[in-house]
């Protein structure tokens, strides 16, 4: 069985920024194919955000004719459109100072600390999203808007022509093969068109090397 279409744009990873972007595109007419590794629901790192992504959801709403997308900006909106879609409530996070093979202390007087207060009520306050319902959400408005959606595709091979791209790969009981006059890769860091192009990582100069810990964790108890 062979999966084959052609389209003006595919997209690799249906993330929320794919999903946002081929909401964008279709509303300016394009003919858009959102193709994604795995399949939705499905786990990805949590986002936490900010009052300038606020901002940045309610401009592309507004400007692209994406009213759904809206009630995303702030706490209070989310919670009324989509209650079932689950979101945080954001007050606020913290920054804290470590020296290099030490253990952390607080200075008396906090300077090793960087509090950041997230908003000024619950109503128009930041939000922890949960990308496993928030990613799905996306792709189902997506779809609703006609983008054409393949999940549980596996690329394995791209072929670069005058006029674009022929991406070619596998899904369960499928070959697929998708021909694109431009291609988005929005699966994130080292992702597919990094790895067919050759690209190679590269950080900032100067910067040391870093490390993030971000967890999900189930049944804690409120601290109140």
């Amino acid at each position: 069985m062979s999966v084959g279409d052609d389209t003006e744009l595919a997209i690799v990873g249906s993330g929320f920024g794919g999903s946002i972007l081929a909401m964008i595109a279709r509303r300016l007419g394009y003919r858009v194919m959102l193709l994604e590794r795995g399949r939705h629901p499905r786990f990805a790192i949590g986002e936490s955000a900010s009052p300038l992504a606020g901002v940045l959801i309610e401009q592309l709403a507004d400007r692209y004719d994406l009213p759904r997308l809206r009630p995303l900006s702030a706490f209070g909106t989310w919670q009324r459109a989509y209650p079932e879609v689950v979101c945080g409530l954001k007050r606020g996070f913290t920054y804290f100072k470590h020296e290099d093979g030490r253990p952390y202390r607080c200075a008396p007087d906090r300077s090793n600390q960087l509090l950041v207060a997230a908003s000024p009520n619950d109503e128009l306050s930041d939000t922890h999203w949960l990308r496993a319902d928030v990613d799905h959400f996306l792709v189902r408005e997506a779809v609703d808007l006609g983008v054409e959606y393949l999940d549980e595709v596996t690329l394995e091979s791209t072929e670069w022509h005058a006029n674009g791209a022929t991406l070619r790969g596998t899904r369960p009981g499928a070959s697929v093969q998708v021909r694109a006059a431009f291609v988005v890769d929005a699966s994130g860091p080292r992702g597919f068109l990094s790895r067919a192009l050759n690209i190679p990582e590269q950080g900032f100069d100067g910067y040391p090397g870093t490390q993030a810990l971000y967890s999900h964790f189930t049944d804690v108890a409120r601290c109140d």
